[in-house]
């Protein structure tokens, strides 16, 4: 099988481009002919450039797809399988795709197609003031593209153009959701429902299970509110008894972090750390704690840390329910609540019901989130739009329907 990659980077390095490079590795590793096609926003300088980006989400000839053109002809996969392609690839690689009567997989890491910033989140919280609307004009308002009414303006007329181009329901074959919740607010947002399979995020190779004996909670993610910090911060200010907390990260709010951890006694930040490293202190971590405000797409954190046999303390939001079983392979608190994450910490310390949970940790993540389950529904996934862009060439619908 021949299978072409399609992503566009994102400029700050995050899960997203991990995923991607994890899944084209395993590929590979197991007999798949795969090729990349890579872009980035570098090029995007200058208003001439931002004018011809922003065109071509409205479907303007670009000189990308001339170049996606190219590289389908030339190494003519069996399928093309699209990750991010905002905003340089553009949604036009799904038309091309189509005309070159090409099935097309869509992973959909986050909530583009039907909310402007992707995030489903606005002023530190969940916002779904867009989803299911016709215009989708709160994000307008709210300028929730780059803090922009025009740059939110140009990135809402070129997806909902694409949703009256039929791009959704015709040019793609299978999507790609990478949990049941995701799945469930991508319907509500009007995806076809039987077009949508989940697969959730791997970890290969196994690190293998860790001992947990380093006495310490970890927080591992960029430094920023939608992530929870501030809610871990407050809680360690108020849990003076708490364990130690690491911090492993870097962002927006590493003055905030690093004034935390020089006033309480308890609590370090350790900055960047490498893939490596991150899965050591994993491994001896007492829990690997999650503290998410918003709709997160599938963390590897969490994977990881079961990989490794650690549980992990969640907000009970996302997908968050779906991965950990509240008091087996780990615990739910409520979301953006403090004090309830502080309480939930203590009970389990006092009952030194953590190392209990390391074997349930573990098994969940041999069950659902290995490289041979991956490429088992990867796999599956592919023949399944092979099977559907059959029967779309036998009984063409036209664009635009």
């Amino acid at each position: 099988m021949k299978v072409l990659m399609v992503h566009n980077r994102y400029q700050q390095r995050g899960g997203e481009d991990s995923v991607v490079d994890a899944e084209v590795g395993l590929l590979a590793a197991n007999g798949v002919d795969i090729r990349r096609f890579d872009a980035d926003n570098d090029a995007i300088h200058g208003l001439r450039a931002k004018i011809q980006v922003s065109a071509s989400q409205l479907g303007s000839p670009s000189p990308m797809q001339g170049k996606v053109s190219k590289v389908l002809a030339e190494f003519r996969p069996d399928i093309v399988h699209v990750h991010n392609w905002f905003p340089t690839i553009s949604a036009s690689v799904f038309r091309i795709c189509r005309e070159s009567k090409i099935p097309v997989v869509h992973t959909l890491h986050n909530y583009r197609l039907l909310c402007v910033n992707a995030t489903l989140f606005r002023n530190g919280q969940v916002c779904e003031d867009c989803v299911g609307t016709s215009f989708r004009t709160p994000g307008i308002i709210h300028k929730c593209y780059h803090e922009s009414h025009l740059g939110s303006a140009v990135a809402t007329a070129g997806m909902l153009t694409q949703w009256a181009l039929g791009t959704w329901q015709n040019s793609v074959d299978r999507f790609i959701a990478l949990s049941n919740f995701s799945k469930q607010k991508l319907i509500e947002g009007g995806l076809p429902p039987d077009k949508i399979l989940v697969k959730p995020n791997f970890v290969d190779p196994d690190p293998g299970p860790g001992p947990g004996d380093g006495g310490y909670f970890l927080f591992v993610g960029r430094l920023t509110e939608e992530k929870g910090l501030r809610t871990l911060l407050e809680c360690w200010r108020k849990g003076p008894d708490l364990p130690v907390l690491r911090v492993v990260g870097t962002g927006p709010l590493e003055k905030e972090t690093s004034l935390a951890a020089a006033d309480l006694h308890n609590l370090e930040w350790l900055g960047s750390r490498t893939g490596t490293e991150v899965i050591e202190l994993m491994g001896h971590a007492s829990a690997t704690l999650c503290p998410s405000l918003w709709y997160e797409g599938m963390p590897r954190v969490v994977i990881e840390s079961f990989a490794v046999g650690t549980p992990v303390v969640a907000s009970n939001i996302g997908c968050y329910p779906e991965m950990i079983t509240d008091k087996e392979s780990g615990a739910l608190f409520p979301t953006g609540d403090a004090n309830g994450l502080r309480d939930r910490l203590r009970e389990m310390v006092a009952r030194n019901s953590l190392i209990g949970m390391r074997p349930n940790a573990r098994r969940r993540f041999e069950a659902e989130y290995t490289g041979a389950r991956n490429l088992f529904l990867t796999l599956g996934i592919y023949r399944a739009a092979q099977f559907s862009g059959d029967m779309m060439a036998s009984n063409p619908v036209p664009a635009g329907t």
